[in-house]
């Protein structure tokens, strides 16, 4: 579940005292009132030790039993705002711990119209080189600028998934044959497959046919999913791996086809001592990009100039100010046009694969030692930021047993 730290309530305002001057106001109205009464309802000689008292002690008297009482209701609220205060910072900084939870980028691959590897794929975003080309789609009609993965032919669609799947399963395979047996393996599959209706179903089976791991299915989607699965796995050792996929029959202007994997570890793995720190991904929208790239940095413990490159997808986020306002808002040190890659540019906007697109991209540039930034719309409204350090710096993790 997501980290929400605005529902944690604001800190016990500050406790005033009582005001003096006032309460001896209030002592000199009681004096004369108690004065005034006793005059007037005595009925005997008005001199004498009991007559005395009456008229002063007694007023003297409520007035240091009153001012007593809101004394001690004076120390109960401090000691109750104390309280507060100290069990609302112990919740805080559990939350924020909790926030900071991050796993290790075991592994990741990308297929796209340029071919497969996220290293073609970063030298192309880095070169701005588009591969966004004028052709037709799949089932004909008027050609449309978009991208289109070429092993993927309209009446052979379940056959190319399946060699797909395997060739995956052929990266995939060393990786999870050095994590031990008994580690639980979650699988998160989420494709948009022309063609292939049951393309889920079909990728989970051959998954675990051609690897041998026995898989649980995680059914939350997209970043949402690491979201979720940070908590839910983390007391014990954990792999997620996650496919997304996008292939269309009918694509609109500047979309794209790709397809995204990676296999994570909630531990820290001996043979995998430079993995890429995947951090929790942190949920907002437009008009709250500001606060949502505040806590992705808070989640990273990154120094706004700790940040070296963004790598963006979505319109919203490529051609709206707001992603410069909140760079501006948080004291980013980048800049718009070298600093801020959008992959859309080259790939096309590619939906479910999005993403999880920019994840791999961004893991592949951490790689080389600088943090990195992913910003991605996946929806209306829905927009996604996550930061992908070097290494463990986190020290939150514990090592593989």
């Amino acid at each position: 579940m997501a980290v929400y730290l605005d529902a944690i309530p604001e800190s016990a305002p500050r406790i005033p005292r009582p005001n003096t001057r006032r309460w001896l106001y209030f002592l000199g109205i009681i004096l004369a009132s108690g004065i005034a009464l006793t005059f007037w309802l005595w009925t005997e000689e008005r001199t004498g030790y009991v007559f005395w008292c009456m008229a002063l002690g007694l007023p003297v008297c409520l007035w240091g039993l009153f001012f007593s009482l809101r004394r001690f209701g004076y120390k109960c609220d401090q000691v109750w705002a104390s309280s507060w205060n100290r069990e609302r910072e112990q919740l805080l900084e559990r939350e924020i711990t909790r926030g900071q939870r991050a796993v290790s980028v075991l592994k990741v691959g990308v297929v796209i119209q340029l071919g497969s590897g996220p290293e073609k794929l970063l030298n192309a975003v880095l070169a701005s080189t588009s591969q966004l080309t004028m052709q037709p789609p799949r089932v004909g009609g008027a050609p449309v600028r978009h991208t289109r993965l070429a092993d993927f032919q309209n009446k052979q669609q379940v056959d190319d998934l399946d060699i797909a799947v395997k060739t995956l399963a052929s990266q995939i395979r060393p990786v999870l044959d050095k994590i031990p047996a008994d580690v639980l393996c979650w699988l998160m599959v989420d494709c948009e497959i022309a063609g292939v209706p049951d393309a889920e179903a079909k990728i989970s089976h051959l998954l675990a046919l051609q690897t041998g791991r026995k898989f649980q299915l995680f059914h939350v989607k997209g970043l949402a999913a690491l979201d979720n699965w940070l908590d839910e796995m983390w007391k014990t050792p954990a792999a997620l791996i996650t496919v997304s996929a996008a292939i269309r029959e009918t694509p609109l202007e500047g979309q794209g086809e790709a397809i995204a994997w990676l296999v994570l570890l909630n531990r820290r793995h001996a043979d995998f001592p430079n993995a890429v720190r995947l951090h929790r991904p942190e949920k907002g929208c437009s008009r709250s990009l500001s606060k949502t790239l505040s806590r992705a940095l808070l989640w990273c413990q990154l120094p706004p100039e700790g940040v070296r490159r963004a790598w963006m997808t979505g319109s919203s986020v490529s051609q709206g100010g707001d992603w410069n306002t909140a760079c501006e808002n948080n004291e980013l040190t980048l800049s718009m046009t070298e600093d801020n890659k959008d992959i859309d540019q080259t790939t096309g906007y590619t939906g479910k694969a999005a993403p999880w697109l920019a994840v791999a991209i961004a893991t592949t540039a951490a790689q080389q030692g600088d943090p990195q930034i992913v910003v991605a719309e996946t929806d209306v409204n829905d927009i996604w930021i996550v930061g992908i350090t070097p290494g463990d710096i986190t020290g939150i993790n514990q090592d593989l047993s």
